[in-house]
């Protein structure tokens, strides 16, 4: 928004150096045959632009009026035009005793078939408008006004049929439209108008601008009216208020609301690097300090959360520098989701999500295959942080509370600390990772679990009162790739889990299959606990690939292992789990419980070595357990007991 009024302080710029050159070539070229000439080479050297005029005509009076007929002033060496600013006529009436004072007073303007060229390019990738070292720093630059108080004071000013057309190649942007002057509402002064449409990224872009008359900027100190309304795609942009002064920014009130179906979408508009995210609106204030956007007292809406807070872009450095501060009262925890391309499992998604997700059930698969834009992390260095004091999560999903904060730097992003308080007294901590330096992007994580009770995975079932026992584990991954599908395909790391003491529903195992005579009498007398010993096991990841390492669950009768491998890049799973009995067991299957088949819907099968149970004598011993998660968990094992 800035950036038009800089071009329209350029224009004016340009415009002020064409009246000074006319007014003052009359005074002293008026007589001369080569007058014309003379203006046009004035008009040069004060816009830095060679710039030409058909012809060039002075009414006499106390207030003279001057008629300009082909004005063409030149593009920059590198533009794709031959000009940057041409009008078939500029008409105008100028007072001549302020211009002694250095005001300019134009009780009169009429521009008729302007067209207004906006290029960005060239080697230092500028604005054809930015009169720099290239155009010699030149007296337009030096005229271009800074507040609105230096803006010509123009009493009425018409445009007729004015076009404009932007062009940024690198960003894939292309616009044309029209500018115009329109009686404003109740016979008020009349209004700029600036209409825009085109393309951005190959998505249809629009550009639709009302602001207060020429006049408002300089003859009253009331603040200068804006209305913006932007759409990309599906995403829309409106700003509406007031500003004290347009070319500063200053003592805006300015509401901005953005919404969308995405809001990684809204990179190509703003140049900011959005996460992905559900269908979302945002609604704030707009304010500015020297080199700083500020959009303030934000409330958020992101699938069926809220969030509120304040976000602050520092153009001072380079690159830019986002500072967000977010709080939430409310987060629905499948709206984190879309962050690794996930779908939310319910609720509020976009057309994409949607289709993801049906794409994932009916494969079988866990993780989406969906490219991750992490490139956009080396536009912006970033400090977000996000407290959500209220969490709402599935019942297997025992999370209350949420905070992080995120540190981008050159494209690369550390999120530490982070930390999900869970229900009861459990809580997982520590840090992730993603270095996007490279096309292909690295990750990792490193996380504790601590005091993690296990029947709050199991809330609102029948298993919740008969399950016991706290889990700590360590979470230690890294893997590589654009989308959580590659990344999690190519993990290498391990992961540990620990429990010492518990129980579990006698029916989980019974359904399971794993013993004949327990799941007889369980489904004739109910459910009931089994008391779980130990509890431990290590998974170790290479390349994508899970086996498994001391992975058991020792209870009083038997002890069951865990063999078998998971493949992460084909999401399938080959597991069995075997019972080694403690004590004699009349009815022992003699054979192990097979899990195959895609992660998200294995099937469960009884691998029988004979067709009929038969009676078997138990060898198997009681864990060491203290020793076992010693030699899993390591240095982690005493804080997680401390925490217990």
């Amino acid at each position: 928004m800035k950036r038009f009024a800089k071009i329209l302080g350029w224009t004016l710029g340009v415009l002020v150096a064409l009246v000074g050159v006319a007014v003052g070539g009359s005074y002293l070229y008026l007589t001369s045959t080569d007058f014309r000439s003379l203006v046009e080479s004035q008009a040069s050297s004060l816009s830095g632009r060679k710039t030409r005029i058909e012809k060039v005509t002075v009414d006499w009076s106390t207030v003279p009026h001057i008629h300009l007929s082909g004005v063409q002033v030149a593009n920059a060496d590198w533009a794709k035009t031959d000009y940057m600013l041409k009008a078939d006529h500029v008409d105008f009436t100028i007072r001549l005793w302020p211009l002694l004072k250095g005001d300019v007073v134009l009780p009169h303007l009429s521009l008729q078939k302007p067209e207004v060229i906006v290029e960005k390019g060239g080697p230092h990738d500028e604005l054809n408008w930015s009169f720099g070292e290239s155009s010699g720093g030149t007296a337009a630059e030096a005229v271009k006004p800074n507040n609105r108080f230096q803006t010509p004071l123009v009493g009425r000013l018409e445009v007729t049929e004015g076009k404009i057309a932007y062009r940024d190649p690198k960003r894939k942007l292309s616009l044309d439209g029209t500018i115009s002057t329109a009686m404003g509402k109740a016979g008020r002064q009349p209004q700029a108008e600036l209409k825009l449409q085109g393309k951005l990224e190959g998505q249809p872009l629009t550009v639709n601008f009302t602001g207060g008359s020429a006049i408002m900027l300089r003859d009253t100190r009331q603040p200068y009216p804006i209305d913006l309304e932007v759409a990309f795609g599906a995403t829309r942009l409106t700003a509406k208020g007031q500003v004290q002064d347009p070319f500063q920014w200053a003592d805006p009130d300015v509401d901005l609301t953005l919404s969308g179906p995405n809001l990684d979408q809204i990179y190509p508009l703003l140049g900011i690097p959005g996460p992905p995210t559900a269908p979302y609106r945002i609604s704030g204030k707009l304010e500015r300090d020297p080199g700083v956007w500020k959009f303030v007292k934000t409330q958020w809406r992101v699938g069926d959360s809220d969030l509120a807070g304040d976000i602050s872009v520092d153009e001072r450095k380079k690159p830019g520098f986002l500072t967000a501060r977010l709080v939430s009262s409310n987060l629905a925890f499948k709206d984190l989701a879309p962050l690794v391309g996930a779908a939310p499992s319910s609720g509020t998604m976009n057309q994409q999500q949607a289709q993801t997700q049906q794409q994932l059930r009916a494969r079988g698969e866990l993780f989406p295959n969906i490219p991750l834009h992490v490139e956009k992390l080396r536009a912006m260095n970033m400090d977000v942080t996000l407290d959500a004091r209220k969490v709402v999560a599935p019942d297997y999903l025992p999370v209350q509370a949420l905070s992080f904060r995120v540190l981008v730097n050159n494209g690369v992003a550390e999120v530490n600390p982070i930390s999900l308080a869970l229900i009861g007294s459990g809580r997982i901590s520590g840090e992730l990772g993603l270095d996007a330096r490279t096309d292909t992007p690295r990750v990792h994580a490193n996380l504790v679990g601590t005091g993690i009770e296990l029947k709050t995975f199991f809330r609102n079932s029948k298993f919740f009162d008969t399950t016991q026992g706290a889990v700590q584990g360590h979470v230690n991954l890294a893997g590589t790739g654009r989308s959580l599908a590659h990344v999690m395909g190519s993990a290498t790391g391990d992961v540990e889990l620990a429990m010492a003491g518990g129980s579990i529903s006698s029916l989980m195992v019974s359904e399971a299959s794993l013993q004949l005579f327990d799941a007889l009498i369980l489904f004739v007398t109910g459910d009931h606990r089994i008391p779980i010993l130990c509890a431990a096991g290590r998974m170790n990841f290479q390349d994508g690939t899970i086996t498994f390492d001391r992975t058991l669950l020792d209870t009083q009768k038997s002890i069951l292992h865990v063999d078998g491998t998971v493949g992460l890049q084909n999401q399938a799973v080959n597991v069995q789990v075997k019972a080694d009995p403690k004590s004699f067991d009349l009815l022992d299957l003699h054979g192990p419980v097979g899990v195959i088949g895609k992660i998200r819907n294995p099937q469960v099968s009884l691998g029988r070595v004979f067709p009929i149970p038969t009676p078997t004598i138990g060898t198997a011993k009681t864990v060491n357990c203290p020793a076992l998660t010693q030699q899993l968990l390591g240095s982690q094992a005493p804080d997680v007991a401390r925490a217990r």
